[in-house]
């Protein structure tokens, strides 16, 4: 077979790269013949670039030798067997996947290196083996419609990630902040994500965020806290993996999916990126029912955002030393300004306070990276500051600013020292992330309108905040992993590998001031107290504007006390797996011990993955899986009985009674805790990965039996009254949830040419059907609640799951490259089939209980067309310039996801993102 000199071009390249000192992740590719007159040593660097191995190998071992042509079709063994055949060497493989050509006498082996990916990327995903998930290398990152540039937009396309029908909506158009997302229908707060091997998982109350939701931003106690600690921005990335099944034991504490971000390493050469991009509302199109044209128009919350600005800049940096030390940095700056209106339904104040205000979001994403290598150490320090301060007021309120602040540093030093047939890896690290409030005011107060307080536009003027609440989740932790290379037991190939972990955890709930609320105003004529002294924060003689010509004061107080809470503890984890290959088989046992003692738990869990290569050509691959994987728990559990317990009420007769000589009632707390059991779920899995015909195809499901999920319930009678109310919940393992997901993939495995073109594609689809007693853990409803849901009686866990659940969604994408015009065209096609919702209705009372009355409420299906289009011209030394343009959903489609009428939500309608950039 020939290759044309466009084949033999992207060989020479990769032979150069292998000359250079490169450490970049690779994607796997499919193998190809080599043809006969390429020299030995270049046959074997371009074989291992299409596999997407890494290769070392001493290249006066091959000179003069030439490489026999070699079929298509062979796995990596076998390819590098047929090249070497005749020549005194051999391949051998590592543990961690790399490569070594030694003379078969023994020759010691050189230092593994990593390959760039071939030149025939096709920019799509590729598959892992035993069905674990999908990778997205660097190329395919940037493929993708990128939007706000974050992890969860990425991940769109994924057939096994879903998406709240309220997370991107025509409604919060002006958010910056990354969509949460299930994995294989689990709970989106129960997903893993790491960022170069550490967790940034933000664990203090991942279900109390107000990103892009109608819930309450400005609460008293509770500050939002998103399940992504930090905002990981896609142009940092060298890669995106997705772990949805068959995971690996050296992953825990998730009943989800793993997300494991990858960030860039240096390059050779200095070099570097500056680009800009850009969204407005004035370029979009917001599509709405018509019962809400009014509400958007007079907003005054983030709930409805009529109008928005978002920029985004970046730079980079990059080079290495003389001396090998590879050095990277990047800084990405977000912004987004939303406008709305200062109080609510349109109304404007006629006194002394603005009518218009804009909330602001800004993200910065700053990392700092070095890397060294030498034949045995491989060393690698990562900094990253990643602070996101958004600003807020309160509708209707006036000196009501304050800012939520979230993110925070993290730090990560590794070193992968190898010996001999061993592979000894290390990882320190260490994050800081917050969820805080600040706010400049210590009182809120409420008044009648009066000529001193003229704001008020129904029958209030209100002036505050909720004060200061510091929030940390603070995380050092250390990993130590072990493996062997290949070791042959007979017919059978071992690749053994283990490790141990321990990880530090911090956490605190902080209020920095006493915090007054004063309420309930009373008509007075005195703010003279007892004692002679003048009440000026609590009362005032200004006049009334309702002609009594009295003043007011203001007769009850809510006093949140300074105080703080912290809880502490370690993780400990060992795990230990063996994979192994006997004929066409390979078998993956593997065994994972956590031990966390901030709540108590030991858990074992049991992984076992297996693949059939049927024919032994790698076109044929059945993989399957049991599995028991462990979810987290969080601080909020803890935490919220502490931070209720800092609230006092008073209530005063007479404007005369100072407030220190009212007693107070302090407040009782509305959590009782008990122990809790990690919440864990059992999973099975059947796959098929197939190549044909120029196809790759893959074929998985996943069958989750989720169990012992925590959720809140209402207690019938607390057992002491003087430290609970009657209103008392406890967090109980109630929760349950079963999941069945079936996943189609279908690509093109290498880019076909049409008419100067080169194009490649994908096809997704999944078909999801999840049952579940719950939303989140903070749900109060209990399991065995009886409803009536169409006319017929059932326990609430048995109701349908309506939200990250649809109950099958299909996606195309497609991308073209025209290299004489220097163009790239990609396209997103996705239909989500329509779902059933629920809507409550009169409830009735049966044997004396009063149950809900619950009705199927239709949604239709929702299909959308997103795309890109980029130009790249070339400049002089090696420098380029590009315009890259997306639009989401290109033929405006009014798409409804949830709600009726006046509170409905629709997916965004046609939007665009400019970017503009620069490399060199």
């Amino acid at each position: 077979m020939t290759r044309s000199p466009r084949f033999l071009t992207a060989s020479a390249l990769t032979l150069a790269l292998l000359a250079t000192p490169l450490f970049v992740a690779a994607a796997p590719a499919e193998p190809q013949a080599q043809p006969a007159a390429l020299p030995l040593g270049r046959a074997l660097s371009s074989f291992a670039g299409q596999q997407g191995v890494a290769l070392s190998f001493d290249p006066a071992l091959t000179a003069g030798r030439s490489a026999p042509a070699v079929a298509d079709g062979l796995s990596v063994e076998a390819g590098f067997n047929q090249l070497l055949a005749g020549s005194g060497l051999r391949a051998r493989r590592r543990a961690d996947g790399s490569y070594t050509v030694e003379r078969a006498a023994g020759k010691a082996p050189m230092p593994a290196l990593r390959v760039e990916a071939n030149a025939a990327s096709t920019y799509l995903p590729s598959q892992l083996p035993y069905g674990q998930g999908t990778r997205l290398d660097e190329h395919a990152l940037q493929a993708q419609v990128k939007g706000n540039g974050d992890i969860a937009t990425a991940l769109r396309s994924n057939p096994a990630v879903q998406f709240s029908d309220r997370s991107r909506t025509t409604r919060n158009m002006g958010e910056i902040r990354p969509d949460d997302f299930s994995i294989n229908g689990a709970p989106y707060y129960q997903n893993l994500f790491l960022l170069d091997g550490a967790s940034f998982n933000n664990d203090l109350d991942p279900v109390a965020t107000a990103v892009g939701t109608t819930e309450n931003t400005n609460h008293n106690s509770d500050v939002p806290s998103a399940a992504q600690g930090i905002a990981v921005d896609v142009d940092l990335l060298e890669s995106l993996t997705v772990y949805d099944a068959n995971v690996p034991a050296a992953y825990g504490g998730f009943t989800g999916g793993v997300v494991d971000a990858r960030t860039r390493g240096a390059r050779d050469a200095f070099g570097g990126k500056v680009w800009m991009r850009m969204a407005r509302s004035a370029w979009d199109q917001i599509i709405t029912n018509p019962a809400q044209d009014t509400t958007y128009e007079e907003s005054a919350t983030l709930a409805y955002q009529p109008a928005y600005d978002k920029y985004r800049v970046g730079a980079r940096l990059e080079g290495r030393t003389q001396g090998g030390l590879g050095i990277i940095g990047t800084v990405v700056r977000s912004r987004s300004e939303i406008p709305l209106r200062a109080y609510t339904a349109g109304r404007s104040t006629p006194g002394n306070d603005v009518n218009q205000r804009t909330q602001t979001r800004e993200n910065t994403a700053a990392t700092v990276a070095l890397d060294w290598s030498s034949d045995t150490l491989d060393l690698r320090l990562g900094l990253g500051y990643a602070p996101t301060d958004d600003r807020y007021f309160i509708a209707n309120t006036k000196n009501s600013w304050f800012d939520l602040k979230s993110g925070g540093p993290t730090a990560n030093l590794s070193a992968v020292w190898r010996h001999g047939a061993w592979t000894l890896s290390q990882r320190l690290s260490y994050s800081d992330l917050e969820s805080s409030r600040r706010s400049e005011e210590t009182t809120m107060r409420h008044w009648r309108p009066s000529q001193a307080f003229d704001w008020g536009v129904a029958a209030v003027s209100s002036e505050g905040s909720w004060g200061s609440v510091d929030q940390h989740d603070r995380k050092l932790g250390y990993t130590l992993s072990v493996a062997h290379d290949t070791v042959t037991v007979g017919r059978t190939a071992h690749d053994v590998q283990g490790g141990l972990s321990v990880q530090r955890r911090d956490a605190n709930y902080k209020r920095l001031n006493d915090q007054y609320v004063y309420q309930s105003a009373v008509a007075t004529r005195s703010c003279t107290l007892s004692d002679g002294r003048v009440d000026s924060v609590s009362c005032s003689l200004s006049p009334l504007l309702d002609g009594s010509g009295n003043g007011q004061y203001l007769s009850m107080l809510q006093l949140f006390h300074a105080g703080e809470f912290s809880v502490s503890g370690e993780e400990y984890a060992a795990w230990l797996q063996d994979d192994i290959r006997i004929g066409n088989w390979s078998v993956r046992p593997g065994l994972r011990l956590d031990r966390d003692n901030v709540f108590n738990q030991t858990n074992l869990s049991p992984r076992l993955a297996v693949s059939w290569d049927v024919f032994g050509d790698e076109d044929t691959r059945i993989n399957a899986g049991v599995n028991r994987y462990y979810g987290r728990s969080f601080f909020a559990y803890l935490l919220r009985d502490g931070r209720e317990r800092l609230r006092e009420s008073k209530t005063r007769r007479s404007a005369s009674t100072a407030w220190e000589d009212v007693a107070g009632t302090w407040n009782v707390a509305t959590n009782r805790l008990r122990d809790l059991d990690s919440p864990y779920a059992d999973e099975w899995s059947l796959g098929l990965d197939q190549r044909v015909a120029g196809l790759r195809i893959s074929a998985k499901y996943v069958d989750r039996r989720s169990r012992r999920d925590v959720l809140r319930r209402r207690i019938g009678e607390p057992l002491d009254a003087t430290l609970y109310n009657r209103n008392t919940f406890e967090y109980t393992n109630d929760g349950r949830s079963d999941a069945g997901i079936a996943t189609l993939t279908v690509a093109s495995r290498e880019p076909w040419t049409f008419l100067g073109t080169r194009n490649s594609w994908q096809l997704a689809a999944d078909h999801t059907d999840v049952k579940r007693n719950y939303n989140s853990y903070e749900d109060t409803l209990l399991m065995d609640e009886l409803v009536r849901y169409e006319g017929k009686l059932m326990y609430r866990h048995q109701l349908p799951a309506t939200d990250y659940l649809r109950p099958w969604s299909a996606r195309l994408g497609t991308r073209t490259e025209v290299p004489a015009l220097g163009l790239t065209w990609n396209n997103s096609f996705s239909y989500r089939a329509g779902y059933q919702g629920i809507a409550t209705g009169r409830p009735e009372t049966i044997d004396g209980v009063s149950v809900p009355n619950l009705t199927r409420q239709q949604f239709s299906g929702t299909w959308t067309w997103d795309a890109s289009i980029e130009y790249r011209h070339a400049l002089p030394r090696d420098q380029e310039a590009y315009v890259r343009v997306e639009a989401q959903n290109v033929l405006n489609r009014s798409n409804l996801t949830s709600g009726v009428a006046g509170t409905a939500f629709y997916e965004p309608g046609r939007s665009f993102w400019l970017e503009l950039g620069y490399t060199f």
